[in-house]
């Protein structure tokens, strides 16, 4: 990589490093450019240069908490799902304020919403090579429901309130899974 190349990386990570940390501390919900350029010590020129709307901004820090914690953008081919949710329920862990704001402020339930279109191409995908099919009601209904179980809402639910660690959520969230794909299964026709 050339010295541009991670000069421009490391530009690109400071401008989503403020907005991730905006967020956290409860200050997103009036996310404007200007505060984003402040605590990254990045110009609005440049912001603009690198994201060119607010959207596209607000699109890209959706995706960072993933790309942290997987290395890989929603959408994007994870590999094993089961190490993806664990590696995933891990980092936050790390990053608990971050993840207990997008819960409850506007601008991380906006950030939320961001990533749900691409979580739910990705699980219909999964489903589909498990040879379910996404677009019948009860293959709808199993993507509805394994969203709701792997998403960072039940993360919160089962770390905060019923004291699991993240490989313990994990464990959980994977036998539900697996019974909801294996009743689906049992009662589709074959």
């Amino acid at each position: 990589m050339s010295v541009r190349e991670a000069h421009r990386q490391v530009t690109r990570q400071r401008i989503l490093d403020a907005v991730i940390d905006l967020v956290s501390e409860g200050r997103a919900d009036d996310l404007v450019v200007p505060e984003v350029s402040r605590r990254s010590g990045v110009s609005l020129a440049t912001i603009y240069r690198y994201f060119p709307t607010k959207d596209a901004l607000l699109d890209a820090a959706a995706e960072e908490p993933s790309r942290r914690a997987a290395g890989v953008p929603v959408g994007d081919e994870i590999g094993d799902p089961s190490q993806f949710l664990r590696t995933m329920w891990r980092s936050f862990v790390d990053s608990l304020p971050l993840v207990r704001r997008q819960a409850t402020s506007e601008a991380g339930r906006e950030m939320r919403n961001r990533r749900y279109a691409a979580s739910r191409a990705l699980l219909a995908d999964q489903l589909a090579r498990g040879g379910i099919d996404p677009t019948t009601a009860a293959g709808k209904r199993v993507v509805r429901l394994s969203l709701l179980l792997t998403s960072s809402l039940a993360f919160l639910d089962l770390h905060d309130r019923q004291g699991l660690g993240p490989d313990e959520a994990a464990d959980d969230v994977e036998w539900a899974v697996a019974a909801l794909v294996r009743a689906t299964r049992e009662e589709s026709p074959s």
